[in-house]
């Protein structure tokens, strides 16, 4: 895959280091960047063939954000979203569809390189090619409502249920009843020593990868 070159995008400089020093030592041509604006300059100068982009950047765009605006500049450039979260919805409310041809990858699905090298080389040969699904997401997400994930974000985020209300423009009865089916859904089960909301909170971290282990560090 010498011929390869890929621009690679974390705001993590840890991660970021990592993952262009094992591609590169792969033989692939890799850039890395931090940021979106550096991510666009540089993809610009270096025409990649494909981007491997975190989904959380940080304050501003996001990772599909970027994804959309580089497909602008580069219209064959295959995507891949290589993120901790489980299921984007997790990252915020309204995020936009990923561009035609992306795919989805959780940084929890990646066994070794070789599943994001393989990946790499099926984006090079049909960046824009439908997919029948993503390798996105799995488990207790997929039956979620986008109101039931904006519930739980919001939960998480230490929210009391008439702030959610507020927030949501519902009744608190309204968040109650989400919470409990949100509850259901999740599997959380009664719990003396921990109430629903604590159990609720650390099933999202546990989703959006927040157990500081990177499947992908050496």
């Amino acid at each position: 895959m010498a011929s390869t070159r890929v621009l690679v995008v974390d705001d993590h400089p840890f991660a970021l280091s990592t993952l262009t020093a094992a591609l590169a030592g792969r033989g692939i041509d890799v850039r890395g960047a931090s940021t979106a604006r550096e991510a666009l300059a540089l993809a610009l100068e270096s025409r990649p063939s494909v981007a491997l982009l975190d989904l959380d950047l940080g304050p501003g765009p996001t990772g599909i954000d970027l994804a959309h605006a580089l497909r602008k500049e580069l219209p064959a450039l295959g995507i891949c979203l290589l993120t901790s979260y489980r299921d984007p919805r997790l990252a915020g409310a309204g995020l936009p569809t990923l561009p035609i041809g992306a795919i989805y990858l959780c940084k929890a699905d990646v066994s070794d390189m070789n599943m994001i090298v393989e990946t790499i080389s099926l984006l090079e040969h049909a960046p824009l090619t439908r997919r029948a699904s993503l390798h996105m997401a799995s488990g207790p997400t997929v039956a979620l409502t986008d109101t039931q994930m904006e519930t739980m974000r919001l939960v998480a985020q230490g929210m009391t249920n008439a702030e959610i209300a507020r927030t949501r423009n519902v009744t608190e009865s309204a968040v109650e009843r989400t919470l409990n089916r949100l509850a259901n859904q999740l599997g959380v089960t009664a719990d003396r020593s921990l109430n629903t909301r604590v159990q609720i909170t650390r099933a999202y971290y546990a989703l959006a990868g927040a157990d500081g282990h990177d499947p992908l560090a050496p």
